[in-house]
């Protein structure tokens, strides 16, 4: 039996049963959620096929854990803008437990499988230490009466030896469960400090994250900057060439209709003269 379903944009296939980890979705560790965009349903029956999905079918789900994927680097290039940008990003995902698949006229619930927490682990192991320690109590009294009872005094002696060595494996057996509760509880410590561990590394590569986020936008304002200050200043330099050619031009103008001038002044002169 499994499901096919569709959530932070992407598909997975999922069963009662299975951890997967999705984008991030809104939830603390233990809460419920239910996930309706089921598109395949896969059973005993046949497969449902959805039109996108399959009518009244869900997947309802466990939240295990709220944590960060590892880094991926991302880097931005501009051809000759000078423009190079490399940054980190780091995914935040949430870890699932399905736990089962419904639907009308079907339910598929996967075998709950609660793991047992430090505390509970030392009480069962101080528990058969002290079963085991009782009961080897009752057989030592048991064989206590039976050397009184025994005739022979190198036979008393030999079962009070045996009666010594598992006294002696007794204390031992109390001692080893003794030792596995302390590993238990420095796990369950290493755990804890582990945890804490990525909770201030997440801190601070989001600080990371926020400071480069920062440093390229203040790039990308001075960039704009300098571009805008330098298309302002060939635009006027543009203009006064323009200005100035345009003045030339118009200089050389009255300059030849000066000349034209004088010219024809000097003509109407000399025919005066000739007419004399």
């Amino acid at each position: 039996m499994y499901a096919v379903v569709r959530t932070g944009g992407k598909q997975y296939r999922v069963s009662p049963g299975d951890i997967l980890e999705v984008e991030k979705l809104a939830g603390d560790v233990g809460d419920s959620i239910v996930l309706e965009d089921v598109l395949m349903v896969a059973g005993e029956e046949g497969i449902e096929i959805g039109q996108p999905n399959v009518a009244g079918a869900s997947v309802t789900a466990r939240i295990t854990g709220q944590h960060r994927g590892e880094k991926i680097l991302v880097f931005r290039y501009r051809p000759k803008k000078r423009v190079r940008v490399r940054r980190g990003h780091r995914q935040y995902l949430t870890r699932l437990q399905i736990d089962k698949i419904s639907g009308d006229g079907f339910e598929y619930v996967g075998e709950e499988k609660e793991e047992a927490t430090p505390k509970e682990i030392v009480e069962a192991a101080v528990s058969e230490v002290a079963a085991a320690a009782v009961a080897e109590t009752d057989s030592v009294v048991e064989a206590v009466e039976t050397v009184e009872a025994e005739e022979t005094v190198e036979a008393g002696v030999e079962e009070e030896a045996d009666i010594v060595d598992r006294v002696v494996d007794t204390v031992e057996a109390v001692g080893d469960a003794a030792s596995e509760a302390v590993d238990a509880v420095g796990d369950a410590a290493g755990d804890a400090v582990e945890a804490v561990s990525d909770i201030a590394s997440d801190a601070a590569g989001a600080v990371g994250d926020k400071a480069g986020d920062a440093v390229e936008a203040v790039g990308d304002l001075a960039e704009d900057a300098v571009e805008a200050v330098s298309d302002a200043a060939s635009d006027a330099v543009e203009a006064v060439g323009d200005l100035a050619e345009d003045a030339v031009d118009a200089v050389t103008k009255n300059l030849k209709g000066l000349v034209g001038r004088g010219k024809k002044a000097d003509d109407a002169e000399d025919n005066e003269k000739k007419e004399e």
